[in-house]
């Protein structure tokens, strides 16, 4: 005989919602099926079991619909009628099969409501940079926001927010690195991306930036990957609380970054007398 096998944190969390629902869910996802439930109590379950960390459709397949259970859900559920509306206008195209497949088990299958899709849809169009939005790369968002339990109005816009508030931060510093006109690398973005969430602020991020280049002679963002985590392990997280506490004296730059410094200051020099400018020292 087959068996389920529950942890330990798994029951405690079923336990401690205390709903019929959820724990059907959860057990029909464990066994790979979808319960037989109404959409508004699925959703409901869903939402509590997102809210907990415990998410079918991490031990579930995606359910595959046909075109008829779908046209079914588009004339019982107005709101998921006006989401394929407006996915197909923000894509300028009509939907294909695959991607109302797709965007139907974000809504019955994930658990998304279509007041949750929506800013959503929205969202994702804002994050593209004007490049082509697919159904896919709405999937892929619906996901995070299942895991995160962004599954109401209120929740959504929380979590939009502080996306919105996170990329004007990450602009901020790599305007303070002296980054323009060009897209950062992936690893750029991760390393802003940790920084700002030890809870760095974009002016500390630049200090430690003034004393990368003043030690290194460039940006080395190892070398100010470890000013900044070693800031944050004693607390320090602001310009203010660093020019407080930090009185270790600066490291002396590298022989090759000395050296390169004193090559630009001989060629100023040069450049000078050439002109026949004052130099310094003569």
């Amino acid at each position: 005989m087959e068996n389920i096998t529950l942890t330990i944190e798994e029951t405690d969390r079923l336990l401690a919602l205390g709903d019929g629902d959820a724990a059907l869910v959860f057990l029909s996802g464990k066994r790979g099926r979808e319960p037989s439930l109404g959409e508004a109590r699925l959703r409901e379950a869903r939402r509590k079991l997102a809210g907990a960390g415990i998410l079918p459709s991490s031990f579930a397949e995606r359910p595959s619909y046909s075109q008829g259970e779908i046209a079914r859900g588009m004339l019982t559920n107005p709101g998921f009628h006006t989401v394929v509306n407006e996915t197909e206008r923000v894509l300028g195209r009509a939907l294909s099969p695959s991607d109302m497949q797709t965007l139907y088990s974000v809504c019955h299958w994930r658990g998304l409501p279509p007041e949750v899709i929506l800013p959503l849809l929205y969202h994702c169009a804002g994050e593209q940079g004007g490049k082509p939005l697919t159904v896919r790369r709405i999937d892929r968002e619906a996901a995070v926001w299942e895991r995160e339990g962004v599954m109401d109005e209120t929740s959504a816009e929380l979590y939009i927010r502080k996306k919105e508030a996170s990329r004007e931060a990450s602009s901020r510093v790599f305007s303070s690195l002296g980054i323009f006109g060009r897209e950062p690398s992936a690893t750029e973005k991760n390393y802003v991306a940790a920084w700002l969430a030890l809870g760095l602020t974009v002016e500390a991020i630049a200090l430690a930036y003034d004393k990368t280049v003043v030690n290194t002679g460039r940006l080395a963002w190892g070398y100010c990957d470890k000013i900044l985590r070693r800031w944050h392990e004693n607390g320090w997280h602001t310009p203010e609380e660093i020019e407080r506490y930090d009185k270790r004296p600066a490291s002396p730059a590298p022989k090759n970054a000395r050296e390169a410094a004193g090559s630009v200051d001989r060629a100023r020099q040069a450049l000078r007398r050439v002109k026949g400018e004052p130099g310094n020292g003569g």
